[in-house]
């Protein structure tokens, strides 16, 4: 499993692009790495708090919201909660699915990390 160490060669990151499909969406961190979503998330914007999942399109638009922002830190719980922290003090976090399937996928310069959850 991906560790906060295999996050920090994530940085310095900006979001700098979105690929919307269905099934999944790409948060693209310029050269640095992306993230790809097919499970439940959950954007923190000025203490309101808004839910999407990775499978619905319809769900895209709170990622929007952070496009073009710098990110402060990448964390990994040990429950394989994924939270990116963004300059304006946007908080998003990557809530992977229980059911032993690829929730998200992290991918690095240096490597790829699928996130299965038991």
């Amino acid at each position: 499993m991906i560790n906060d160490f295999d996050l920090a060669e994530m940085m310095p990151a900006v979001l700098t692009g979105i690929t919307v499909g269905i099934g999944s969406q790409v948060l693209l961190f310029g050269d640095m790495g992306s993230v790809l979503v097919q499970c439940p998330f959950v954007c923190d914007i000025d203490g309101v708090t808004r839910r999407g999942h990775g499978e619905d399109v319809a769900t895209s638009p709170l990622f929007f919201d952070v496009l073009n922002l710098d990110v402060e830190k990448f964390s990994i719980d040990d429950g394989g909660v994924l939270t990116i922290t963004f300059s304006e003090k946007i908080i998003l976090k990557i809530y992977p699915e229980k059911n032993g399937l690829e929730s998200y996928v992290v991918s690095t310069r240096r490597d790829i990390f699928p996130i299965l959850v038991w």
